[in-house]
């Protein structure tokens, strides 16, 4: 596959979606980008999101974890609190349960691995189309809005901040990465 570049397809004075698109399975077999900047590089295998929410200012609170993730078991039956964390997984593994230990990996540093345990943990992905078919309603506009609304506010105030807002982690499972692939790339091994 070739990438062309925005401007030799698009009129520069057109507005146009600036977006990267990363191929990360195809036929069933997964696929990785190769590149020295460990960032850049995609994780292969066809995934699926999950927000993780902690219990009423537990995990997710910046002043008891200033980097988003922590290795508390703090849970509620009820949870009322914030989103901490969207967890990246493959689609095959067994979904992420609340009050449950789950494993992640720290992108950027893929040797290192942590643990978490979300109070609730609510799936992200819908599929709408399937085979070139709507396979379920298309949500109108002021429902994405509410949405996006609702979803805002429910982030943490540290998120929110307009003056040096706290990072919002996106980390992948522990399953997500397989182990060692960065050292694999680095050495040459792969």
């Amino acid at each position: 596959m070739i990438g062309v570049g925005t401007h030799l397809v698009t009129c520069p004075l057109q507005p146009s979606l600036g977006c990267v698109y990363k191929l990360v399975e195809v036929n069933g077999s997964p696929c990785l980008k190769l590149t020295e900047d460990e960032e850049k590089m995609t994780i292969p295998g066809t995934k699926t999101i999950y927000r993780l929410y902690d219990a009423a200012g537990g995990l997710g609170d910046p002043s008891h974890h200033p980097e988003g993730i922590s290795s508390c078991s703090r849970t509620l039956s009820l949870p009322s609190g914030h989103p901490f964390m969207d967890l990246m997984a493959l689609e095959a593994e067994p979904p992420p349960r609340a009050g449950k230990e789950l494993p992640i990996r720290v992108l950027g540093r893929l040797g290192e691995a942590t643990t978490v345990v979300p109070a609730m943990v609510e799936p992200l992905n819908r599929l709408y189309f399937r085979d070139g078919q709507v396979c379920e309603p298309l949500p109108t506009l002021p429902e994405v809005r509410t949405h996006a609304q609702v979803s805002l506010n429910l982030l943490s105030p540290a998120h929110r901040r307009l003056h040096q807002p706290q990072p919002y982690p996106v980390r992948p499972s522990r399953h997500g990465i397989p182990p060692g692939l960065g050292w694999k790339i680095q050495d040459g091994s792969t």
